[in-house]
């Protein structure tokens, strides 16, 4: 019986200490550190931060770069953060975005002190079309109303609290630390409707990838939506170095103009194959 009672006491405290933790996970670590929420990319080293990538699609032998597309977070002394994506294509782009041959796409979201969004604006100019939609959170709800030419629409969603909605034409901007196994799910509003909708986000393997003259140790995440797979690389800090997006454009990672330079040893580097 003393056995038993044993057995069973080193059970129970097991039991109560598994809890414990996975309780204390949920409640403070996991807020922190869940991909796809305000809370774990408005960090304070990233109060005022700043990324660009360039903007490529293949052409028969070759990738040739069409624009770039650039994001910023600025910090508000009354703890409100803007989030905004000025994104440029030049060129024409086969795939589902050849109707919109060159493009501006511009997107500015508003984070409150609570790091919940607030209010989303996105406006997309073309040859074809002029688009603009405004977005305000409502009841846990993303309220859309979108003017397309001179057509009125007006989309609901629900979003949960703290979760982002992706600007521009990637669901990903900086990222917590990552592992193999992470899933997650971003929101999304659609450049070719401005409509929302919701992509799935997973974590898949480490792989190392050629970016800046280094060989670095990257996750490679998926991002699904109905129809479309895409791929993404990522840094240990979190950092999207590559994407192949949704909508058959790849972006490559470009360090700002301040700070732009050659390859690791000054040689000239081709961005997604290596030295030249």
């Amino acid at each position: 019986m003393r056995r038993w009672l044993i057995i069973i006491g080193i059970l129970g405290f097991w039991a109560v200490m598994t809890a414990s933790l996975v309780r204390r996970w949920l409640l403070e670590v996991r807020p922190t550190y869940l991909p796809g929420t305000y809370r774990s990319v408005l960090t304070p080293e990233r109060r005022n931060y700043q990324t660009r990538m360039g903007i490529y699609i293949q052409s028969k032998s070759s990738f040739e770069k069409v624009g770039y597309t650039e994001t910023a977070l600025f910090y508000s002394k009354d703890g409100t953060y803007s989030i905004t994506n000025t994104t440029r294509v030049r060129a024409p782009v086969m795939g589902l975005l050849e109707r919109l041959a060159a493009f501006d796409l511009d997107t500015t979201a508003v984070i409150g002190q609570d790091q919940n969004l607030e209010r989303l604006m996105v406006t997309l100019i073309s040859p074809v079309v002029r688009a603009e939609c405004r977005g305000h959170v409502i009841s846990g709800k993303l309220v859309l109303r979108t003017r397309m030419g001179d057509e009125e629409e007006t989309h609901e969603m629900a979003l949960p609290s703290g979760h982002m909605v992706a600007n521009g034409l990637s669901p990903l901007l900086a990222l917590p630390p990552l592992r193999v196994g992470m899933r997650w799910s971003v929101a999304i509003v659609d450049p070719l409707t401005l409509q929302p909708s919701q992509v799935e986000i997973e974590v898949l393997r480490r792989e190392p990838l050629y970016w800046e003259g280094e060989v670095w140790t990257t996750h490679v995440v998926e991002i699904r939506s109905d129809l479309m797979k895409a791929q993404a690389w990522v840094s240990p800090d979190g950092e999207v170095l590559k994407e192949k997006t949704l909508f058959g454009l790849t972006f490559i990672k470009e360090r700002l103009p301040e700070v732009a330079g050659k390859g690791k040893e000054g040689e000239d580097a081709d961005p997604l194959n290596g030295p030249r």
